[in-house]
């Protein structure tokens, strides 16, 4: 299993394990998955990553994952793209063995959103 199965592994397991609730968690820097508590008061509709989480892991976080329960189709919402200002992370959306990577690419002053695909762990 490469690195890339095992990170959409973690991440599928963690999302069906937290459903119907959107789950959370963090990609280091080797493209490992830490699951994360997800602080949202309203865990169904949103998340809040738990912040001490994010300070443990500051200097090797890669990215942030937070999955959208149920959805075919997990596109960012309006929420996630306005979550996505830090550029020195990588956001990553998802459900099943559906995932998508958004940034803030600040050369157009835009979210962007891609298939997430083994390349971007480069």
């Amino acid at each position: 299993m490469t690195v890339y199965q095992k990170l959409l592994e973690d991440m599928s397991k963690h999302a069906a394990g937290e459903y119907p609730k959107e789950c959370c968690g963090i990609i280091t820097k080797d493209f490992e998955y830490v699951p994360c508590k997800n602080i949202s008061p309203k865990p169904k509709e949103s998340f809040v990553l738990d912040p001490v989480a994010l300070l443990d892991y500051e200097d090797t976080c890669w990215g942030v994952f937070h999955s959208h329960p149920g959805d075919e189709n997990p596109l960012p919402s309006e929420d996630d793209k306005k979550g996505a200002a830090f550029d020195e992370y990588k956001f990553i959306v998802g459900f099943g063995n559906k995932f998508y990577l958004y940034w803030l690419d600040r050369n157009i002053d835009a979210i962007r959103f891609d298939d997430f695909k083994e390349e971007h762990l480069i």
